[in-house]
């Protein structure tokens, strides 16, 4: 079943918890697909790499990501994929400091389709995870599907599989929902 377009160009953001692949599939979608992509903004912030985040400062990265979206969106020629989005920062700010974001449901409405990217089995630390259970990630993986689902969010989710696997898997939820 196709969606409307929304924009211009197909805009997709991957969501989901920590350590569910979501920056190597983005980046093997821009690739595939010859998108832009738009990286995790937490991946090179000052305050969360220092561990001095806070609601606020989340807040401030919502509003971040969605003026560079903007911006990306008006010289895009064939789509955007984003490295995560609102609703990551949004469930960030309720789950470490029980804060709700503001703006969100309107940031997350300018996407053609979400991905959600179940988290994997197998741990890869990094500086910014903080859930190496999976027991953890997969309860508050729930929590993103739930908010899917309430939005109303045109959304697919991916399950672990192989690398090259879920590239597949997702040009062609991509291919069938965004009518490329």
């Amino acid at each position: 079943m196709s969606v409307r377009r929304l924009n211009r160009v197909p805009i997709v953001i991957l969501t989901g918890v920590e350590n569910a692949g979501k920056t190597t599939l983005a980046q093997g979608l821009a690739t595939a697909l010859h998108w832009d992509l738009m990286p995790e903004a937490a991946r090179s912030d000052r305050k969360v790499r220092d561990g001095t985040v806070n609601g606020e400062h989340l807040q401030h990265m919502l509003e971040g990501f969605s003026q560079r979206l903007s911006k990306l969106l008006t010289h895009a020629q064939n789509g955007i994929v984003c490295d995560t989005g609102g609703l990551v920062l949004d469930i960030w700010a309720r789950h470490a400091f029980g804060e709700e974001l503001t703006g969100v449901k309107t940031v997350m409405q300018r996407a053609d389709l979400h991905m959600l990217c179940h988290t994997l089995p197998d741990w890869e630390p990094d500086p910014l995870r903080t859930l190496p259970l999976h027991a953890d990630r997969l309860a508050l993986e729930s929590s993103y599907r739930e908010r899917l689902n309430q939005g109303g969010i045109a959304f697919c989710e991916l399950a672990p599989m192989g690398q090259h696997e879920r590239l597949e898997h997702a040009v062609h939820n991509i291919r069938q929902h965004c009518v490329l």
